[in-house]
C-alpha cells in the first residue's frame, strides 16, 4: 500500500500538469474547428503521397484508401500514438520539440496554395506553445517524473479513446495512463485526418489532449 503522503503528492502533481494542458488546448480548439469546417469541402490540390493498396502507409505523409475498416486503420495507427507519447514525454523533459517537428514534416500533409491544410508550421507551433506552456506551469523534478512513465508506453498498453468517420474526415484518439498516476495523468493524442479530391485520407493535423 502506497503511503498518503506519496499519492497525494503525485495526485497534485497531475493536477498542475493538467492545469497546463487544459489551458493550452484552448489553443487548438479553432484549428479542430477550422479543420472541421474545411473538412468537407473539395480539395482542389492533390499532395503528393505514398500510394496505397490496403490500409495505412506508413513511409511518407500517413494514407489510407478512401475504403477502409475502422478497425483496422485504428489498429495500425495504436503504434504511431505509442511513438507520439514518447516524444511529447521526451519534449515535456528537455523543451524540446525536434522530434515532433521531424514526424509532423514528415507524415503530415503540407498545405499549398489551392488547399485548405492547416500545414506544418502550424502543427508545429502549436506543439511548441504547448510544450512551453506544460514547463513554464511545472518544475523541472516534476516534468522529468512524468516524462520517464510516458516513456514505458507500449502499443498494448494503448488504448483506443475514441474513433469517428464523418463526411471527408476521419480521426483516431488514443489514450495511455501511467500505472504510477491517477486519471489526470492519462494523455491522449488525436490522428485527423482529411480526404482528397482522388478519395484518399491523409493525416492533416496532430494534437494532444
Amino acid at each position: 500500500m502506497k503511503k498518503s503522503g506519496k499519492k497525494l503528492k503525485k495526485g497534485m502533481v497531475m493536477t498542475m500538469i493538467v492545469a497546463g494542458t487544459l489551458i493550452l488546448s484552448s489553443m487548438g480548439v479553432g484549428a479542430e474547428t477550422k479543420a472541421a469546417t474545411n473538412k468537407t469541402q473539395q480539395i482542389t490540390k492533390s499532395a503528393a503521397v505514398t500510394q496505397v493498396a490496403a490500409t495505412v502507409s506508413k513511409k511518407g505523409v500517413l494514407t489510407y484508401p478512401k475504403k477502409f475498416s475502422m478497425k483496422k486503420v485504428t489498429s495500425e495507427l495504436k503504434p504511431e500514438a505509442a511513438k507520439l507519447i514518447k516524444i511529447y514525454g521526451n519534449s515535456l523533459n528537455t523543451g524540446k520539440t525536434t522530434s515532433f517537428n521531424s514526424y509532423v514534416n514528415k507524415h503530415v500533409v503540407e498545405h499549398g496554395k489551392n488547399d485548405f491544410f492547416l500545414g506544418h508550421k502550424y502543427t508545429n507551433d502549436n506543439y511548441s506553445r504547448k510544450i512551453k506552456g506544460m514547463r513554464k506551469v511545472n518544475s523541472k523534478k516534476i516534468l522529468s517524473t512524468y516524462s520517464k512513465a510516458l516513456n514505458k508506453v507500449s502499443t498494448s498498453k494503448v488504448e483506443v479513446y475514441d474513433t469517428y468517420k464523418g463526411k471527408g474526415f476521419a480521426t483516431f484518439t488514443y489514450q495511455y495512463r501511467p500505472k504510477e498516476f491517477d486519471a489526470f495523468g492519462s494523455i491522449a493524442i488525436k490522428f485527423s485526418f482529411t480526404q482528397l479530391k482522388n478519395g484518399k485520407y491523409v493525416l492533416e493535423y496532430l494534437y494532444y489532449l
